[in-house]
C-alpha cells in the first residue's frame, strides 16, 4: 500500500519505509524482533533538497570540462553543456565523481 505507482523509480526513503513496514508485519506474525537490525532503519527519514544556482552549476561544469577534458574514458561524457542539467544526469552513476577525485590524487 506504500508503493502505489509501480512505474516510478523507488528512492531510498520509500525503500526504507516499505522495508520497515514488511519487517514489522513479519515480526508481528512470528512474535519475534530482529536481533541485528540497524538503528538507522528504525528512525524516520527525511528527504533533503539542495538547490544550486545557475552560476554555481556553470562554474562546476566549466571546472570539470577543463580538468577532465583529456581523459580518454570521459570523452563520451565531456564536454558538459552548462546551460542544461546534463551534469546531474552524468553524475548519477558516480563515474564522473570517481574520475574527478582520482585525477587529484
Amino acid at each position: 500500500d506504500l508503493y502505489q505507482n509501480t512505474d516510478e523509480e523507488v528512492d531510498f526513503e520509500l525503500f526504507l519505509k516499505v522495508y520497515l513496514k514488511l519487517q514489522t508485519f513479519a515480526n508481528s506474525r512470528t512474535g519475534s524482533s530482529p536481533k541485528n537490525s540497524s538503528a538507522f532503519l528504525k528512525a524516520a527519514t527525511t528527504t533533503l533538497l539542495h538547490t544550486i544556482s545557475e552560476s554555481e552549476k556553470s562554474s562546476y561544469v566549466t571546472h570539470i570540462n577543463h580538468y577532465l577534458s583529456q581523459d580518454e574514458f570521459l570523452n563520451k561524457y565531456l564536454p558538459i553543456d552548462p546551460s542544461t542539467n546534463e551534469l546531474f544526469e552524468i553524475a548519477k552513476d558516480g563515474v564522473l565523481l570517481w574520475y574527478y577525485t582520482l585525477s587529484f590524487t
